[in-house]
């Protein structure tokens, strides 16, 4: 111990001294180390490998259907969520920002300089493609294949050269908080779900560190590659007559074209005043902050707002921005990227799109466009390398983790995987190449063939298993739920449906019981010996249906006495015991193989996740997209694929007869909001399915989508569904005070679509859904009061001496004789000075408003009951208590307000419209879905009353979010001074401005008879 503590203070130093080393002289880059394990300190591999290309592992490690596991890991795609939050502390501000370049006048501004940014860190992992200084650019795989990869740039090197070769890499792990595709690990315990992280569209990586090698993309070979001969190819043959879509336009007055070339002029210059903005401010990076001029990168870096952008740029005749950006094209890199995931769904329709519609827009005449395409593409194709060939929708590109076997996740979004078909198409189309359309053509065929097997026929869930591995019961949870869920003792659960009779016997029964028998009766259900493993047990819980309601107790395992109960071990929190554990057989004596092994997983097609028991079916957010491409798809492919309008027909035919509701309106307007269905089962049992009334900014492309599909397929009565549909975000636009609809409300749908009568009482009663928990709240408050101020009543010979006179006033209340120890009053000591319990109150004369004190003698006098004193009269006539002489206020609880009073109070505070009970998302994005539907029922219809409301709409989103360098999103549209989020995203110039320009451009430009329009509003062309 002696000889420890003489040395404490060289073993503190020496600690700090490696992370000293380790934070600031990157001891994991040291080539001079000849020790590996040094080399690699500090990171999460366990094993150091060469740099080359990984090796592959065997098929065979993936079981019966593929299951990966892989014997190395990744780290970039798999670490702690506190690693991960401690590498994005650093303020991504503090990147280095773009050199200011001047506006493009000239064709000779074309390919603007790029500022030079140092290259990202070396990470070292396993089996991991890195570049280090000094190597070649290129190195040949045993497998003959190409891996390219680029050296930081020199100091020497140009501006123009360094754009080329410089790609910012992300030092932090995964890309996101959360990650979409399960580790090796994480699937050999469980149920990946609540053990891997998933990721997100939209993840600021951490800023860039200097002096790093960056990690590149390669072109491995697959897994799980599709033959040759089972390649799903485009569809030929003659096309199908598909009818004609937009409205048959006449020519336009002078007075109309005058009117109308006027508001073009300032919708172009709203788009050149975002587009100086980002120009300036944050030229090659992902978005510009408006407000503060600053930059972020979301979406992999690769310039999100440049390449999406592209093709308005030509629509409104741009031509020499549209040049200049497409010569910056050239130096985006996208077999790298500051993420270590890519967003499958966001990359596709934002980058992809962009640069596909681009290239059609101009003719083909960029030949970059289509490379850079085709190029991201190709590493696009990666996520699809699974075993069912369902993609990972967040795709770990680097060699390291790409190099193994993996999966799609159990849980994804319908839309991320569901909303890849019009590009891939599209890329296929033009370079002749069938993969594209194979990888997507393999998810429509499976959508097909669950469409009539969900919750809601016809429909999808908002989340899906796309795993292709339906795992056992054992698989399907947690080691710790498993054990509590089939140990011994344990009680096999039958649900109770929330609002069934057995579920109110419940509610009613918990509701008449008092305090102590609630507590009793938790006390007696909380605990349940499962092998000697307490766990919790929420009570009611496994209780059978007919049993709920009848007060029987449900049977409970056998006690074991006291005495027996075997004494169990301290457990960690996250321990099972040993007895809840799978024991294995040491003995010998169990026969060898007798029982059969239980297959990893089953192969599956699309299906629920695991442990759903309701399902959300929607057309707003994480599944609209599925339903738009359909009829998009089908006039893409020139109608030689019925499959799209069979799934679409379908789907809409379910929407008609589950989700569409006409909302109460004051009124006489009718419109019409496609609700989100929550189904546990068949929608047409009782008690099935419930609709959640809500209106989302996401849900306004539907009228648009209605009217193509009324088009197309000849559906008339879903051109009026259209019209409704849209006017119904008309009319949310139309009903706040900036004139801007909300994100998300929710409505008070009628009875029937057909007839519906304004109740005003129905709508103050759902802007008070807790009114009776309020009354109920109130009155319990009031008991209290009355229990504390008889608890207070003192003695009757205490109240005869309070009508006698009073002594003369004292500082120091007069004593009151203590109850005997025998009486039935009898109350504990009060502590002494100085040694006040927690939560007990001292002297607090001093600290209590002049008003709460009684003038005079207030306190001498009043009666005591231990240390508390009751003190007549008071502030406006109330009893005043007092503590160790000190008088305080009794209680009393405020007033209750009434139903009206509580009504008006939240229309004033809340500014919520006529019909609207409540607001979920105030916040305004720039969204352009509203205005996509206006400008369709225009091109569809020719009616001017939808320029009319466009144009109010423009105004409207031009007063509020306007800013010094582009448009803001702002947090509160009911509010007429709204806060600004400093967001401008890509789609703002992208979808929004382009619909508002089209909506007042001549109906030749981008024909919805010649383009179909991606969910990004790129433009690709259809077959003729």
């Amino acid at each position: 111990m002696f000889r420890l503590r003489r040395y404490r203070l060289f073993l503190i130093f020496a600690v700090f001294t490696i992370a000293i080393l380790y934070h600031f002289t990157n001891v994991r880059d040291w080539e001079s180390v000849t020790a590996d394990r040094l080399k690699y300190f500090g990171h999460t591999d366990d094993t150091p490998s060469s740099p080359e290309v990984p090796p592959e592992v065997p098929k065979e490690a993936l079981g019966n259907a593929g299951d990966p596991l892989a014997t190395t890991s990744s780290d970039e795609a798999h670490t702690s969520i506190g690693a991960t939050a401690a590498l994005e502390t650093t303020n991504p501000n503090e990147a280095v920002p773009p050199t200011p370049i001047e506006q493009p006048n000239t064709v000779a501004d074309q390919g603007s300089p790029i500022t030079q940014t140092p290259s990202a860190p070396l990470t070292p992992t396993n089996a991991v493609t890195e570049v280090i200084q000094n190597t070649p650019a290129q190195q040949q795989t045993p497998q003959g294949q190409v891996s390219t990869l680029t050296e930081s740039p020199s100091p020497g090197t140009s501006t123009a050269e360094a754009a080329q070769q410089v790609s910012p890499q992300s030092p932090t792990i995964g890309g996101s908080p959360l990650t979409t595709v399960q580790s090796p690990e994480a699937d050999s315990l469980g149920d990946e779900n609540e053990l891997v992280q998933e990721g997100r569209g939209r993840h600021e990586a951490a800023p860039l560190l200097p002096g790093k090698p960056t990690i590149h993309w390669s072109n491995l070979p697959e897994h799980f590659p599709v033959p040759s001969e089972s390649v799903i190819p485009l569809p030929t043959g003659k096309l199908a007559t598909i009818p004609k879509v937009q409205f048959d336009f006449k020519d336009e007055s002078s007075d109309s074209r005058i009117d109308r070339e006027r508001k073009l002029v300032s919708i172009k210059e709203a788009f050149q005043h975002a587009w100086t903005g980002y120009s300036g401010k944050a030229w090659m990076h992902d978005e510009l902050s408006p407000i503060s001029g600053d930059f972020r990168d979301p979406f992999c870096g690769w310039a999100a707002t440049l390449v999406d952008s592209l093709d308005t740029l030509w629509i409104m005749g741009m031509k020499e921005e549209f040049e200049r950006a497409v010569a910056s094209v050239k130096s985006i890199d996208f077999t790298t990227s500051v993420r270590n995931d890519i967003p499958l769904f966001e990359t596709t329709i934002r980058y992809l799109g962009g640069l596909l519609s681009a290239y059609d827009l101009s003719g083909g005449s960029y030949e970059t466009l289509l490379e850079k395409a085709e190029q991201l593409g190709d590493v696009l194709m990666g996520a699809f390398d699974t075993p069912n060939r369902m993609p990972m929708t967040f795709y770990y590109w680097k060699p390291t983790f790409a190099s193994n076997p993996h999966r799609a996740q159990t849980r994804v979004v319908l839309a991320e995987i569901g909303s890849l078909s019009v590009e891939f198409t599209r890329l296929a189309q033009i370079t002749k190449k069938a993969k594209y359309y194979d990888a997507i053509a393999r998810i429509t065929n499976e959508l097909d063939l669950w469409q009539n097997s969900t919750k809601m026929p016809g429909l999808w869930p908002k989340s899906v298993d796309a795993s292709g591995c339906k795992k056992p019961d054992s698989m399907l949870t947690t080691p710790l739920e498993h054990s509590m869920l089939n140990g011994p003792g344990a009680v096999k659960p039958q649900m109770v449906k929330a609002g069934s009779e057995a579920y109110l016997k419940i509610a009613s029964q918990a509701a008449t019981q008092s305090p102590d028998q609630t507590t009793a009766a938790n006390n007696q259900a909380s605990t349940v010996n499962d092998g000697g493993f307490q766990k919790s047990k929420i009570q009611n819980w496994g209780i059978p249906a007919e049993e709920a309601g009848s007060g029987k107790t449900p049977p409970q395992p056998a006690q074991v006495p006291e005495a027996e109960t075997p004494q169990q071990p301290n457990l960690g929190k996250r321990q099972l015991s040993p007895e809840s554990l799978p024991q294995s057989s040491e003995s010998g004596d169990e026969e060898p193989n007798s029982k059969e092994p239980t297959p990893d997983c089953e192969p599956q097609g699309l299906a629920s996740p695991p442990k759903s028991i309701t399902e959300q079916f929607t057309f707003g957010g994480q599944a609209d997209s599925v339903y738009e491409y359909l009829p998009k798809q089908y006039m893409l492919l020139g109608g030689l694929n019925q499959q799209y309008r069979s799934m679409y027909e379908k789907a809409i035919d379910a929407a008609n007869k589950y989700l569409l509701f006409r909302p109460a309106l004051p009124d006489t307007r009718n419109i019409l909001v496609l609700g989100t269905g929550i189904a546990s089962g068949n929608p047409d049992e009782p008690d099935n399915l419930e609709i959640k009334p809500n209106q989302e900014h996401l849900l306004c492309f539907a009228g648009g989508m209605y009217a193509i599909g009324s088009k197309i397929f000849g559906r008339k009565s879903d051109m009026d569904f259209a019209a409704k549909l849209t006017d119904g975000c008309v009319w949310a636009y139309e009903s706040t005070r900036t004139g801007i609809m909300p994100e998300e409300f929710s409505m008070i749908p009628c009875k029937s679509r057909e007839k519906c009568e304004w109740n005003e009482t129905q709508w103050h009663e759902a802007l008070d859904p807790y009114r009776a928990l309020r009354e109920q709240s109130y009155r319990s408050q009031q008991q209290t009061v009355i229990k504390a101020e008889d608890q207070l009543t003192p003695p009757e010979d205490s109240q005869d001496a309070q009508k006698s006179d009073r002594p003369a006033a004292s500082a120091t209340p007069s004593p009151t004789p203590s109850p005997s120890p025998d009486s039935a009053e009898a109350q504990p000591s009060p502590p002494a000075s100085g040694s006040l319990a927690k939560r007990q109150l001292g002297v607090i004369e001093n600290e209590l408003p002049g008003s709460l004190v009684p003038p005079g003698d207030a306190i001498s006098g009043t009666s005591t009951v231990g240390d508390i004193h009751q003190v007549p009269g008071g502030a406006q006539g109330q009893p005043i208590a007092s503590i160790n002489g000190s008088a305080i206020p009794a209680f009393t609880p405020k007033p209750f307000p009434t139903h009206e009073e509580f009504v008006q109070a939240r229309l004033k505070e809340e500014r919520l419209p006529t019909g609207v009970p409540s607001i979920v998302s105030r916040k305004y994005i720039l969204r352009p879905e509203a205005i996509e539907s206006v400008f369709i029922m225009y091109r569809v219809t020719g009616d001017d009353y939808w320029r009319e409301k466009g144009w109010a709409m423009f105004s409207a989103i031009q007063n509020y979010t306007r800013t010094e360098f582009g448009n803001s999103a702002i947090a509160d549209v009911t509010s007429e001074a709204p806060y600004g989020l400093d967001e401008m995203e890509s789609f703002w110039l992208a979808e929004t401005l382009k619909y508002f320009y089209l909506l007042y451009s001549d109906p030749s430009l981008i024909s919805l008879d010649d383009y179909v329009l991606n969910t990004e509003a790129h433009a690709f062309k259809r077959p003729k």
